[in-house]
Order: structure tokens, then sequence, then C-alpha cells
């Protein structure tokens, strides 16, 4: 290998890395103005969604966010330990809050559809509208409802996604406001 080869070959390897290097020097400014608004970064999208989607669920209607800090859930030693399992494995504290709160709509259905009407096994995404249509619970707990659904799939089903401790903590709060309120429902 001669030596204008050898040059060639070294300008080859850093071309790449020394325009990404110019780039971010180039847009540092516009880069610091955007640092306030990431909390985590990793390689995929998935994670600072989650966390944006959970804020917004638990913000986006005063309502709930009024009756979450309002009213105490059923039983607020179950959300206690959710709450400490979400600061030491937030995937976990999501997972689970969502069983309860499955098991929750399923027991109200149950309860509702009284055994002589059971339509069998119902869906996860398809148990919501029985439940509205029984008055059990309102059009906007059914968006809730759906959301919290969608927020938990992504935890399930993404391995290298770990949400943050915050997140899950929010997350716990309005499933644990939904569960109290279809535990309500059951006699």
């Amino acid at each position: 290998m001669d030596w204008m080869t050898f040059i060639t070959k070294i300008l080859e390897a850093f071309a790449w890395p020394a325009t990404t290097i110019a780039l971010v020097i180039l847009l540092r400014s516009e880069i610091r103005q955007l640092l306030p608004f990431v909390k985590k970064l990793k390689a995929g999208p998935v994670e600072a969604e989650f966390e944006r989607d959970v804020k917004a669920l638990k913000h986006e209607t005063p309502v709930i966010q009024q009756e979450i800090a309002e009213r105490p859930t059923p039983d607020s030693a179950s959300k206690d330990f959710l709450i400490q399992l979400a600061e030491l494995h937030p995937r976990s504290a999501i997972l689970e809050s969502w069983v309860r709160l499955e098991a929750a709509a399923r027991a109200v259905l149950a309860e509702k559809l009284q055994s002589n009407s059971a339509p069998g096994y119902l869906p996860a995404a398809r148990l919501a509208e029985p439940l509205v249509q029984r008055d059990a619970i309102s059009q906007p707990q059914v968006t809730l409802f759906h959301e919290l659904r969608r927020l938990r799939n992504e935890v399930a089903h993404s391995p290298e996604f770990e949400p943050t401790d915050e997140a899950a903590k929010a997350y716990v709060d309005v499933a644990s406001f939904l569960q109290g309120h279809l535990e309500g429902q059951i006699k």
C-alpha cells in the first residue's frame, strides 16, 4: 500500500465521525435549547414517548387529576405497594397495575352480565365497550382504559425499554384511579 492509498483510507474512516462532530458544533445552540425537553435518551423513540404519554394521560383530564388527588383508592395498601415497586422495578409496577385494572374490569363485567348472558372470554381490547353499555364506566374512562392498555403493551413487548420510576408512578396513579372506580361498581 502506498502512502496515497493510506491517506485516502484514513480520510474515508474519519469522514462520518468528523461530519457528525462538525454538525454538533454548528448546531450546539439549537441542541442546548432542546436538552430541557429530553428526559432520557435511548436509541429507540419508545422510551421518551412513553414518559410523555403517561404524563399527558394523567394531566389531560382535569377531572381525573382532581379525582386521583381527592379520592383514595379502595385498597390504599395495594397502591402503596405498587408505588414502592415502581421505585424498585418500574416495568413490574406497570404490568402489575394493568393486571389489577383488568381483573377489576372483568369482575365488574361478570357481575353486571350475570352468568346467564356471559359472552365468554373477552380480550382486554374489547373489555371497555360492554362496561360502557352497562353504565360501569364513561366514554372518557374508555379512552383512559385503552391508553393504559396501549402503554402497558409498550412496556410488555419492548424488552430493552425500561420506563423511569416517575413514569411508572404516574401510570400507577391513573390505573389505580380507574381500578378504584371499577371496584366501586361491585356490590
